[in-house]
């Protein structure tokens, strides 16, 4: 027994070392290449060099603009009217000429109430701001994961590929020995080099995030490494969502959306007043053959009869919208919170899942293969028996790092509704190009007019 245990001992003292060898020059040409181990990026640092980068389109201070500009138009008086007329133009007629400027006058507050649409509309603006800053750093977050997860795919498929070698070390010494038949070495190694082809696809897959990642501040390199400050797992999501109760961008809009038509509402009631429009001139009236000319001043008042057009049907229509507002805002916050509960309760099923696979099936799952490879090289187990406990090894690393993607798919699901902005954007490669040609689309949009359309 002593015996048995010092020879254990001892070959897995020889297989740790062939891994760390093979690690370590892993490691080693990893480090000539794209020298790794120099730059560390932590999501903080990311997202900073992508808003600094951002921040040159300068959209936000354009807006602004607009948005002062529109609150100014808006208070803005009509511009008065000037009329000239004359009758009689022969000088053995009679002449009059009439001269007068009418301007309206606004009694019942009419350019306050639209002064109060168009600052209502900057406060829109400001919304709109918000989800952009939301939206970029969800998509930020977003890429800076996915190399994480790269990464953590690519430690994981070197593992294997370290296990494999060992597989490889031991079927040459039983070959060697004649104990196993060329094809069953020659199966080894088909399955060794499977795992290096699937090592630099990783590898690929890793330098494509890096590259999008960086494309995020307007560069293509990928020598950096994303570093997590705790785990890898996505554990700050109920946080998170507890902390963005009241962040809402969604019911925030649609707050909004009510205070604009409550503006639209009192700015029909006003416009439906009749604001009287003053004439002030003068008359001067000249008789044919006469020198003299007779002026009088004039004075005169226009009130519209609103007899007809009252904007009656337009009442209706806000208040329609008013109606179906309040039932979108009670529908969207009942179904609201039972999304986010039932993607809580995923994650933490997910989790659940993770915790078992990784503290316990795989290092199970180490010590099967090792003490199998041991047999198999004292000649206990066949090679079958040593590919089918790396093959369940290889399973199972797999099947850890698709937890962690479904949690973090999940993950940015809840952040995304705690938030109310659309992850299908914030997923996308190309998420910050569709977020910014969303924001100057936007603004190109905003209406060089004041009013209610």
């Amino acid at each position: 027994m002593f015996k048995h245990n010092a020879i254990w001992q001892h070959q897995r003292s020889l297989l740790g070392w062939s891994q760390a060898k093979y690690m370590l020059a892993l490691s080693g040409l990893c480090f000539s290449s794209s020298l790794w181990a120099n730059t560390f990026l932590s999501y903080e640092n990311t997202l900073n060099k992508v808003t600094a980068y951002q921040q040159q389109a300068n959209t936000f201070a354009t807006q602004q603009q607009i948005g002062e500009a529109r609150v100014k138009q808006s208070a803005l008086w009509a511009n008065p009217n000037l009329s000239i007329s004359q009758t009689g133009f022969g000088s053995n007629q009679d002449r009059e000429l009439d001269i007068s400027v009418s301007q309206e006058i606004d009694i019942f507050g009419k350019r306050r109430a639209l002064k109060q649409l168009s600052q209502l509309e900057q406060s829109q603006l400001e919304i709109t701001q918000k989800i952009y800053q939301v939206e970029i750093e969800l998509a930020v977050e977003y890429l800076w994961s996915q190399v994480a997860l790269q990464q953590e795919e690519l430690k994981l498929s070197q593992n294997q590929l370290a296990t494999s070698q060992a597989t490889i070390d031991a079927t040459k010494l039983r070959y060697r020995a004649g104990s196993i038949s060329k094809l069953d070495d020659d199966r080894a190694m088909v399955t060794h080099i499977e795992n290096q082809r699937k090592t630099q696809q990783i590898e690929l897959a890793l330098t494509i995030a890096k590259k999008q990642l960086a494309n995020l501040w307007g560069e293509s390199a990928s020598n950096f490494t994303v570093n997590f400050n705790q785990t890898i797992w996505p554990s700050d999501t109920a946080q998170f969502i507890e902390t963005s109760k009241n962040n809402n961008l969604y019911q925030q809009n649609l707050a909004l959306l009510q205070q604009q038509q409550h503006a639209q509402a009192d700015y029909f009631k006003v416009a439906n007043r009749p604001n009287p429009t003053v004439s002030l001139g003068m008359t001067r009236n000249q008789s044919a053959g006469v020198n003299g000319s007779d002026n009088q001043l004039m004075l005169g008042v226009e009130v519209p009869l609103n007899i007809f057009n009252r904007n009656q049907y337009s009442q209706q229509i806000i208040s329609a919208k008013q109606t179906l507002l309040d039932q979108q805002k009670r529908f969207y916050q009942l179904q609201h919170g039972v999304q986010l509960e039932t993607l809580l309760s995923e994650i933490t099923g997910l989790k659940q899942q993770y915790d078992l696979m990784n503290d316990r099936q795989i290092p199970l799952s180490e010590e099967v293969y090792q003490k199998t490879l041991l047999g198999f090289k004292v000649g206990k187990y066949s090679i079958t028996d040593v590919q089918q406990a790396s093959v369940q090894l290889q399973e199972q690393r797999l099947n850890k790092i698709q937890l962690l993607k479904q949690a973090w798919q999940k993950s940015f699901e809840a952040k995304s509704l705690a938030l109310g902005v659309d992850v299908n954007v914030i997923r996308s490669p190309d998420a910050i190009m569709q977020i910014n040609q969303k924001l100057w689309q936007s603004t190109q949009e905003i209406s060089t007019t004041v009013g209610v359309e």
